[in-house]
């Protein structure tokens, strides 16, 4: 085990949390900023409820204890949600990306090397265009070698289907010219642009679907307080 993995900071966190904010762009120093806020917001919550349940009612420990666990895992599935939404984002990215390079590849001159770096200005800035700037800088250092095409595939996107798409390009280049490879390429860039499509609007759905039941259970939640505050009164009338 490295020392970076014997940091107590990595061993409080969950197996995946370190490797979901690096691969967001987080370095070390953030994560343990993080995991340092997530501990002590948990510590100082279950403290405040242990104060309580010295003052006031001892079943506020067992409360302390709950509330302490909810806040800790909530955090966790807090992180989750930002990764998930940035693998979301990042694949649609990559799709458009795939989707406009191919007209700049069936011109006629066009090489991997010049559509890429025009490709840098059609970009917005972010995660995809971060990996198109480092793959145009490994095709220098390494201009016969396939790795950096691999790397990007999966830096960028981490689809099987990216990985194809740009160890595809690379054998063009290298080996055969056959625009009808390219045309092919291209049909393959729709369809994974298309699914995005279907995805963000199965996504938006999702979210309007679950309106009517937050507005549902906040209404409940409304009248359960309004009974509870009624039969409060009646027992106190008649205890009275």
């Amino acid at each position: 085990m490295t020392q970076e993995k014997q940091n107590i900071w990595h061993r409080l966190a969950e197996h995946d949390l370190f490797q979901m904010l690096e691969e967001m762009g987080l370095n070390e120093e953030r994560f343990i900023k993080f995991q340092k806020r997530r501990f002590f917001l948990t510590v100082s919550i279950f403290l405040t409820f242990i104060l309580l349940s010295i003052f006031i009612n001892k079943w506020l420990f067992i409360a302390g204890i709950a509330i302490s666990v909810f806040i800790w895992t909530s955090e966790y599935k807090r992180a989750l949600k930002f990764y998930r939404n940035f693998q979301f984002e990042k694949q649609l990215v990559f799709s458009k990306f795939m989707r406009m390079l191919i007209p700049y590849l069936l011109q006629s001159g066009a090489t991997l090397y010049s559509v890429f770096n025009r490709m840098l200005s059609r970009l917005e800035d972010g995660h995809v265009k971060h990996c198109l700037e480092r793959l145009l800088i490994e095709m220098n250092e390494h201009p016969n070698s396939e790795e950096p095409f691999k790397k990007f595939a999966i830096d960028a996107s981490g689809t099987d289907s990216a990985i194809l798409f740009m160890t595809t390009l690379y054998d063009f280049q290298q080996n055969t010219f056959d625009h009808s490879i390219i045309t092919e390429l291209g049909q393959m860039a729709s369809e994974e642009l298309f699914e995005g499509v279907d995805d963000i609007i199965a996504y938006k759905l999702r979210k309007f679907v679950m309106y009517p039941t937050k507005l549902t259970m906040a209404s409940f939640l409304i009248t359960a307080g309004y009974a509870a505050a009624m039969l409060t009164d009646v027992v106190t009338s008649i205890s009275f």
